[in-house]
């Protein structure tokens, strides 16, 4: 039996599995709602939760783009940008990378940040810049003072005269064909922003990296390959996403200033600018084959201080696009509220199910934490399917990690959203 035949059996084993496991859960869900919770709410949000979830693997099986809806022979000149601070191990690389790309030599230039940077940054960039000649022009702009990302970033638009803006990471890797991957969306004139794959680069160090990366495999494949069929995707991540420069040129002042209750916003730049863009009207995409690497937190605390402001930004910026969301393709809509509404009440079932209903009853909650287990199996045989490496465990470690830790920073990411602090520098 060769490798490819051995592949093909054990993704239709992994198939197999996950849609028996799905199975499971909707009969389970179904069948014990009410004697679980033995209140209509929280057995409504365990049926809810489950649709919502298993809704999202089901929609992205969808995203296909079809050719009348991109252009493969597009080329639009483009500008790289990558604000930067303190990222000397990595800048090097990013930089040269972006260089050796698979795209007219003539037709896009490398913007670099250094953003106050405190180490050998500078030196690096410039040695890039060196390196890079004769095949990409490469400006780096130095920064004595930190400004911040969203800073860097506007700068980059400001500095910008091509038709397309790709931000960047400074610490992430592209593949040689990711632009063109990226811009050629850009032919239909409506499309605004478009959100490349990432991969986790250091993947494979530790147990918090290996949950990272499935977590970023199934947000990026079901959950981004959900929105992307509405062409509404709420967040395009700075790991690699393009956007159309003209209109960032006519937001980025409004974009660079934005304030929620009265303080400036510092984080989530990425979900900010997808939301301006949303609301202006104009699509949001996810190209799948756009592929990059990126460096996660490799450390439990980093890793939570990462988690917390995401949830902050996610926050701010869930409630602002609840005023225009509505206006979007209706099964869009009611993904977008429900992916609102049930974190928000995670917390409370979360503490109903596994503290006061076994206090109140002295019953084990068997049946929740059964469905927790099913439900962590379906997401990481999820991501088996599609990558079929050993790492799926970790998928599910990561999901029951989810719901029993890191939903407990959601009150405080509400409570604390006027701290502007990065938090991970």
């Amino acid at each position: 039996m060769n490798a490819l035949t051995k592949i093909r059996k054990l993704n239709i084993s992994a198939s197999v599995l996950f849609f028996t496991v799905v199975y499971l859960v909707l009969v389970i869900k179904v069948s014990t709602a009410e004697l679980i919770y033995d209140n209509w709410l929280f057995g409504a949000y365990s049926i809810a939760v489950s649709f919502y979830i298993l809704s999202r693997f089901a929609i992205s099986h969808f995203h296909v783009h079809h050719p009348e809806k991109f252009d493969p022979s597009y080329e639009p000149t483009i500008s790289f940008g990558i604000p930067c601070k303190n990222e000397e191990e990595n800048i090097y690389e990013t930089i040269m990378r972006i260089a050796t790309v698979d795209y007219p030599q003539s037709k896009f230039d490398i913007i670099v940040i250094n953003d106050g940077s405190t180490d050998n940054t500078l030196a690096e960039m410039h040695r890039a810049q060196r390196d890079a000649e004769g095949k990409a022009v490469v400006r780096v702009i130095d920064w004595k003072k930190n400004r911040g990302k969203r800073d860097g970033m506007a700068e980059c638009i400001k500095q910008s005269t091509n038709d397309v803006v790709v931000f960047i990471d400074s610490d992430s890797f592209i593949e040689p064909s990711t632009p063109k991957e990226l811009v050629k969306f850009f032919k239909n004139s409506r499309v605004a922003a478009v959100a490349g794959h990432a991969y986790v680069a250091n993947a494979d160090k530790n147990i918090v990296t290996k949950m990272q990366s499935v977590r970023y495999f199934v947000a990026f494949k079901a959950y981004k390959g959900s929105e992307s069929v509405f062409e509404s995707v709420t967040c395009c991540s700075g790991c690699c996403s393009a956007y159309r420069r003209d209109l960032l040129a006519s937001l980025v002042d409004r974009w660079k200033s934005q304030k929620f209750l009265g303080t400036l916003c510092t984080y989530g730049d990425d979900r900010s600018l997808t939301n301006y863009i949303l609301k202006a009207g104009y699509k949001a995409v996810y190209a799948e084959k756009a592929v990059s690497y990126t460096f996660v937190p490799d450390t439990f605390p980093k890793f939570m201080k990462q988690q917390l402001r995401w949830k902050k930004s996610w926050v701010r910026e869930s409630l602002l696009a609840a005023t225009f969301m509505w206006k979007k393709n209706p099964i869009m809509s009611l993904s977008f509220y429900l992916g609102i509404i049930l974190p928000l009440l995670a917390p409370l079932v979360v503490f109903r199910a596994l503290i006061w209903y076994p206090w109140v009853t002295g019953n084990f909650p068997w049946f929740y934490i059964f469905g927790l287990l099913l439900m962590s199996t379906v997401y990481g045989l999820y991501y088996n399917i599609h990558m079929n490496d050993r790492k799926w465990v970790y998928g599910s470690i990561f999901a029951v990690f989810y719901t029993l830790i890191l939903i407990w920073q959601l009150p405080y990411a509400i409570l604390t959203l006027r701290d502007t602090r990065w938090g991970t520098r």
